[in-house]
């Protein structure tokens, strides 16, 4: 019992002393995509959206008050770039929700609409797990994109910032493999993904792909076999496995 009264002092203790007075103002100011008739309740719900949509607070897009260091925000103020950043997607969002939409047949009435969260699930910057590991591949090396996926893995895993399903490290491997001088790298990433998803048929496939560039024929036909093996639909690593053993006879 004394430890969870602590624990919530220190969460209380946590919050800012401007937060826990902080009241939402029924006519704000320098309000440039909002209407102007924006009350606070309703201030107050896009604002919401906003910091659950990119996981971030309101420092993200607003300035500290000059000489207050870590104090209240001047909301007003436009000296974040981040936040012209954020009334322009406003106006992206509001473009695609009244204009885009009802060309695809989603009339008024639709429950589809596109918000923050849509794209960015939480994370400040909306680029797909893939994208985000190339990156880091090519600027540190495959160590490096072993040890952040799984460092992102567990942080994420099960929820929706990042897709850890199967396909995703093998189209990783794919733009890796796309550079000749790194294959090796290809299969290593191809490899983590057999471990953690051992019944994906197409990482085995990819392997195999790999396996023939590097002149492994034996290491290409393995691998195809068990592709076809967990999936006999699988019409491309069957049509390379009878190519390369036709090429054995």
């Amino acid at each position: 019992m004394k430890k969870a009264i602590l624990v919530l002092a220190m969460c209380v203790m946590s919050i800012p002393a401007w937060a826990q007075r902080w009241e939402w103002p029924d006519h704000a100011k320098n309000l440039k995509v909002l209407p102007a008739t924006t009350n606070g309740k309703e201030l107050q719900r896009v604002m919401y959206s906003f910091a659950n949509g990119l996981g971030v607070r309101c420092g993200y897009c607003h300035v500290e008050q000059e000489g207050k260091g870590f104090g209240e925000p001047d909301f007003a103020s436009d000296a974040k770039p981040e936040k012209d950043k954020a009334r322009l997607m406003m106006q992206m969002v509001k473009a695609i929700n009244g204009e885009y939409l009802s060309k695809l047949g989603m009339d008024s009435t639709s429950s589809l609409k596109v918000s923050c969260i849509t794209c960015h699930h939480g994370n400040a910057v909306p680029i797909l797990l893939e994208d985000k590991l190339k990156k880091t591949f090519d600027l540190h090396g495959i160590d490096s994109t072993i040890s952040q996926y799984q460092a992102l893995r567990t942080q994420y895993y099960g929820g929706f910032t990042y897709n850890f399903k199967e396909g995703t490290l093998v189209q990783l491997a794919d733009e890796i493999s796309e550079d000749t001088t790194q294959l090796a790298a290809a299969a290593t990433i191809l490899k983590l993904n057999i471990q953690l998803y051992p019944d994906f048929s197409y990482s085995y496939a990819r392997l195999g792909g790999i396996y023939e560039k590097e002149g492994n024929t034996q290491g290409a036909i393995d691998n195809y076999s068990q592709a076809i093996k967990l999936d006999p639909r699988n019409g491309m690593a069957r049509r390379e496995l009878e190519r390369l053993q036709g090429s054995k006879k």
